[in-house]
């Protein structure tokens, strides 16, 4: 038996284990996340019960992976994906304003706050809010 055909009967055998199972999702790795934070903190403070802490969010995360109710694991996760909108937004727009921080810049509008993009290296020019009309000057 060689590698490839070991590495293919394990892959099966874990499909098939997992097969009804719910899996990985945005709250479990939420989960692990924070634990692993906690983690690096009773590590860093030297607290033992955050370290307790940590032991039962990797065992919560991994009771979500093996889930069988399926219902119920997806309900959770919408529940946590609703709460947790606005924030998840709010980084989407930080990671894209750093990305094209090379390329445009952004400004808020004064009057209805909406989020405008501009070229950059265009000096100074007066930006029109495709939202409300409202024009102001700023230095691309």
């Amino acid at each position: 038996m060689n590698w490839r055909e070991i590495k293919t009967r394990v892959t099966n055998g874990m499909q098939r284990f997992m097969y009804g199972r719910h899996g990985i999702d945005e709250l479990t790795l939420s989960i692990l996340a924070i634990s692993l934070i906690v983690a690096f903190a009773a590590t860093m403070f030297r607290q033992p019960w955050l370290q307790l802490t940590y032991y039962v969010g990797v065992v919560g995360a991994l009771y979500r992976t093996l889930s069988k109710n399926l219902f119920r694991r997806r309900r959770e996760n919408q529940l946590f994906l609703e709460r947790t909108r606005s924030l998840r937004s709010w980084y989407r727009v930080q990671k894209r304003i750093v990305q094209e921080r090379k390329t445009h810049r952004h400004f808020k509008c004064p009057a209805c706050k909406q989020r405008l993009r501009v070229p950059v290296g265009k000096g100074k020019i007066t930006i029109t809010c495709s939202k409300c009309g409202e024009k102001f000057s700023r230095k691309s």
